[in-house]
């Protein structure tokens, strides 16, 4: 199928280009010129896009606050393996997947139903991100009552020896991860 160039879908991808910066840390990049040349057959165009990409948003600090919970090692481990870190840009998806890391890290610690927040500070002139990660860890919450329906072929015994837990152990996201796989 042919695609030939449309000039207002450039234009939205050139507004594209200018959001994908800002996410990645650059909120004032702006696109500065652009050049479409048709090729020799005037059959394709080549586009080349000129960015400036301003200052960024830089992370000066990243703080854990309410993860108490958390056992000492593993919360060392945890702010290890975020992926934010001092001094480079600020980049969104980064502050979510550190989101999702410390829920995960909350969740394979006896709380199921927590929550994590961030909250971003930009200071005053808006190039500084100070980002707080506030943990709502919810009930404390084990294992109850094992119910094993579906299965046609294989005994309730043999799927219950596969599980990695017993009612009553405290609840840890991974160990359902791995009954998954197993199964």
């Amino acid at each position: 199928q042919r695609n030939f160039f449309d000039r207002n879908r450039f234009d939205a991808d050139l507004k594209r280009v200018e959001a994908y910066y800002a996410d990645r840390g650059y909120p004032d990049a702006r696109v500065t010129s652009f050049d479409v040349k048709l090729n020799d057959k005037h059959d394709a165009v080549d586009v080349s896009i000129t960015v400036a990409e301003g200052e960024p948003v830089r992370i000066v600090s990243v703080d854990l606050q309410g993860f108490d919970m958390i056992p000492p090692g593993h919360l060392e481990s945890l702010q290890k393996d975020i992926p934010l870190h001092i001094g480079e840009p600020r980049d969104r998806q980064a502050v979510l997947a550190a989101r999702d890391l410390a829920l995960n890290e909350l969740r394979d610690h006896g709380y199921p139903y927590s929550r994590v927040t961030f909250e971003e500070n930009d200071g005053p002139d808006g190039k500084q991100a100070a980002i707080t990660l506030t943990a709502e860890p919810g009930q404390l919450a084990n294992f109850g009552p094992i119910e094993i329906a579906g299965n046609a072929s294989v005994s309730d015994e043999v799927i219950r020896r596969q599980l990695p837990y017993k009612p009553g152990e405290l609840y840890r996201r991974s160990s359902l991860q791995e009954t998954q796989r197993q199964l």
